[in-house]
């Protein structure tokens, strides 16, 4: 069985590729947004969601008005996808409201091919160079999420990048393989679990 768990890392980013990292913020927030904005319709049953139909409708445009590398862009569009998808689950299948999803603040979605672990620091694709940043770990990890879950048992996939008061974070989803549980409550404890705040109005 698949385990999966999200941890968040305080990131120490070298002051001057604070500019770099702000633009990729925005350049991504765009470019989530213009996907939004061509998958939706005030007719839920005509609301895209399907991320080879957005590809096909948006990346060309994309491309050309940022400077957002083909990963960001398609995790953008995925990020954008998500967002559609769930807006029409809820007006179709709940029948609750939704509006088009609107992006904001500071969110820049990372894959194998636009983020480079190691274990003390991590190098992010950018709208300009990459950026490398170190870790902050704490002095004892003992007990802590880094000391459970940053080791070699844990394979580290997808991440988001966020900025809050200046500061900048990494929520990395890790995961491996584990013996399945025989009990519900040790299914739910071992279960698949993510909290990542996306940034996302409009559909939650």
């Amino acid at each position: 069985m698949q385990v999966v768990r999200n941890i968040q890392l305080k990131l120490d980013v070298p002051e001057d590729a604070h500019s770099v990292l702000d633009e990729t913020f925005e350049q991504f927030r765009q470019a989530a947004q213009h996907v939004a904005d061509t998958g939706w319709s005030d007719d839920p049953t005509q609301i895209t969601d399907t991320k080879n139909t957005l590809h096909e409708q948006t990346y060309t445009a994309v491309r050309k008005q940022t400077s957002l590398q083909a990963s960001l862009v398609q995790s953008a569009r995925n990020l954008a996808a998500a967002a559609l998808g769930n807006c029409k689950d809820r007006i179709l299948e709940d029948g609750k409201k939704a509006s088009k999803p609107e992006f904001r603040g500071s969110v820049v979605v990372y894959n194998g091919r636009t983020i480079t672990y190691h274990d003390d620091h991590v190098t992010l694709a950018t709208v300009g160079d990459r950026v490398t940043a170190e870790l902050v770990m704490p002095e004892d990890d003992a007990g802590t999420p880094f000391g459970e879950y940053w080791t070699d048992d844990w394979e580290r996939k997808e991440a988001t990048l966020h900025k809050r008061d200046s500061t900048y974070y990494l929520h990395v989803a890790v995961e491996k393989q584990v013996a399945p549980a025989n009990s519900g409550d040790e299914q739910t404890e071992n279960g698949v679990v993510l909290g990542v705040d996306l940034n996302v109005d409009g559909y939650l």
